[in-house]
Parts: C-alpha cells; structure tokens; sequence
C-alpha cells in the first residue's frame, strides 16, 4: 500500500474531525477512496460500507500528509519543513467518526468503470 492510515482525530467534534494518512511513496491521491465501514472481530472490517470519499486527482510526494476533514472546506496545501500537508474536505453536516463500531478502509482504485445511463 503506498498510503498508511495514521489517525482518525477528533472523532464526533465535525469542525475539527479528520482521517489523516501519509503517503509512502510518490503517488497520485485520486486513484484511492476511503470508506467508513464497521468493525468486526475475525477480519478487522465488515462489508457494509456507511460513507465514501473519492479524493481528487492530486500528485502527492513520499512523506506528504494527506488529511480529509468530515466538514465543508477548500481544498489547501501547507509546506511542513520535511513535507506537505494536503488538506480535502469531504463536505458533510455532521460527524461520521464518533461511532466506535465504525473504522476507516482506504482502498486503490486505479482502474474502474462506470454504468453509462440507458435512456
């Protein structure tokens, strides 16, 4: 995985709750989506997934932070003294993290298809 899941911060409070990640390698952000799923025992995870965030098209350098915050906002870039900080916005009204059976999935999606409309 060229991304780690460092942190889900502030959990339940919606103008400061964020996932942050960080990038392992030089890679482009908006081949991943994060998923809100549950917790399970056996495997960590269940298959019902409860809120998804596609991050847009955004070359990232090793090192760099990427944090996605639960609330509205503009999309901005902080220079660090190693490393930047990319920050997104998934535009939601209230907290998804403060529900302590719900974990956070990233997941590679470089290639996909969509269902063209039939009308």
């Amino acid at each position: 995985m060229n991304f780690k899941i460092l942190r889900i911060t502030d959990a339940g409070t919606l103008e400061r709750e964020r996932v942050v990640l960080k990038a392992m390698s030089e890679i482009d952000i908006g081949d991943y989506l994060l998923a809100q799923t549950g917790k399970s025992e056996g495997t960590g995870v269940t298959n019902k997934i409860h809120n998804t965030y596609w991050f847009p098209d955004k070359e990232v350098e090793a090192g760099d932070l990427v944090v996605l915050y639960t609330k509205t906002g503009k999309r901005t870039v902080k220079e660090n003294d190693n490393n930047k900080s990319h920050f997104f916005y998934w535009g939601k009204t209230s907290p998804v993290w403060d529900a302590t059976d719900k974990t956070a999935v990233l997941m590679e999606i470089s290639s996909w298809e969509s269902l063209k409309s039939s009308k």
